[in-house]
């Protein structure tokens, strides 16, 4: 069948339909019914880190209100390397308490199933890099994921599936919709919005060696495309694993005194003691020093041996950064929103264990009413209908990809020195995003450039 092309509008198109963009939809047809909402999803089946995740389960930060200033102070101090707006971490306190509410089965709940004690109150859970125990977890996200939908639908939201946003139109300096791709046929589809909100997910797809539910990987590349400036793209969270069958390993716990090759020191102790309370590297903690020795002894395949142990790998989970957002959501682009993970400001370098699904309810809920209301604005709108750029539906050649994920793992990483090696691959990605054929692998190399460091 030859590729078909069609054209259609909305008030607001929301693309991504993991957890903050099911939010962002929700909001913006519960803030205006009478507006018509779009959901775009590549699959019909869960997707992206929140709903399809390995553990079958999702932690939430969840601040009570006398909690919210002790909350703030550890999201900022946490922050640094990277960047953070108090702005954003106070809009994540103000709202935990309606955003988890929400999820229980109180009225108008979804009614998740959240861990609870033999008395049926909540249980409240530390989180990585912090000791109180604030954070709630639900189990079962097929469970999620379906009570989501319903409420989609109870809403009156379109969904569409089986589509990749390529390009986020923006004409007269604000977005005006989505050039978008099917997955397969190669059928694409202009979509005219008063507003765009992006849920793209985050750039964990682009490395080999990962540990995140399915995406595409482009969300960086789309907003960089776009005009919306992008913050925090180098700092993902990533996992020691064993190679085997990727279990989680916590440097924390290795036998340190054991390894011939390090001379025991005063400091090893303590930093053993620190790394122990988070899972993924830190970027700006003493701690680092202990994922520093492990990076340093990685072999040409990327594992690391360590006497007595299984071979060890370094897995790429998420990112903390993303289109830089104000309390709304929107971008540095008018018409343009975004929330969870490629979403940024609200993190800085490391973020709180379960600090992400509060993102993605926060600013999911946040993106959806501010869209909604300028949406409503507008009488009517231009359909996207640019030209499509040469390879639009074309998918991503196999070799490509192999390369590019495997690059990742070797330079993406945390402390990655700069070297032959490493400016060989980064050109041969800016060749990738002016020569490729397939707009998907141009898209694909210019996130990787983002995470890398290597574009402003």
């Amino acid at each position: 069948m030859p590729p078909t092309h069609a054209r259609t509008a909305c008030h607001v198109l929301v693309l991504g339909a993991g957890l903050a963009g099911m939010r962002a939809a929700w909001a913006a047809k519960e803030a205006a019914p009478g507006l018509d909402v779009l959901l775009v999803s590549p699959r019909k089946s869960p997707s992206g880190s929140s709903f399809a995740n390995r553990n079958n389960a999702l932690g939430l930060q969840a601040p009570l209100p006398h909690e919210a200033e002790g909350f703030v102070d550890e999201v900022l101090r946490l922050a640094e390397p990277g960047f953070i707006d108090p702005e954003l971490v106070r809009a994540l306190a103000q709202d935990a308490p309606l955003r988890a509410e929400e999820l229980l089965d109180g009225p108008g709940g979804l009614g998740l199933d959240f861990r609870r004690d033999a008395a049926g109150r909540l249980l409240r859970f530390t989180g990585c890099f912090s000791p109180v125990p604030r954070a709630l977890v639900f189990d079962g996200l097929a469970n999620a994921h379906a009570a989501f939908l319903k409420r989609l639908r109870e809403h009156g939201v379109h969904l569409l599936n089986g589509f990749d946003a390529l390009e986020i139109v923006v004409r007269g300096g604000r977005a005006t919709g989505a050039l978008l791709a099917a997955l397969r046929g190669g059928r694409s589809l202009d979509v005219g919005a008063g507003a765009v909100i992006a849920a793209l997910g985050g750039p964990a797809p682009l490395f080999g060696r990962r540990i995140c539910g399915p995406g595409s990987g482009l969300g960086y590349g789309l907003l960089h495309s776009a005009g919306a400036r992008l913050v925090n793209a180098q700092y993902l969270q990533f996992f020691w694993g064993r190679a085997r069958d990727r279990a989680f390993v916590n440097p924390g716990d290795l036998p340190w005194s054991e390894f011939p090759w390090l001379e025991p020191a005063p400091e090893l102790a303590p930093l053993a003691a620190s790394r122990r309370m988070h899972c993924p590297m830190a970027h700006g903690l003493a701690d680092a020093a202990l994922d520093r020795e492990l990076l340093a002894r990685r072999g040409a395949d990327g594992l690391v041996l360590l006497p007595g142990q299984q071979p060890l790998a370094l897995y790429a989970h998420a990112g903390n950064g993303g289109a830089r957002i104000d309390a709304h959501g929107r971008t540095t682009v008018p018409g343009l929103y975004a929330c969870g993970e490629c979403a940024g400001g609200m993190h800085g370098a490391q973020r709180l264990g379960g600090g992400m699904v509060l993102a993605a309810l926060v600013f999911g809920a946040r993106a959806g009413l501010a869209a909604a209301q300028e949406a409503g604005t507008f009488a009517s709108w231009p359909s996207a209908a640019p030209a499509h750029p040469p390879g639009f539906s074309l998918p991503v050649d196999a070799n490509f990809l192999r390369r590019m994920r495997r690059g990742m793992d070797r330079h993406a990483r945390p402390f990655a020195p700069a070297g032959p090696a490493r400016t060989a691959f980064t050109a041969w990605l800016a060749h990738e995003t002016r020569q490729a054929a397939s707009q998907r692998q141009r898209l694909l190399a210019l996130s990787a450039l983002l995470v890398l460091g290597e574009m402003s």
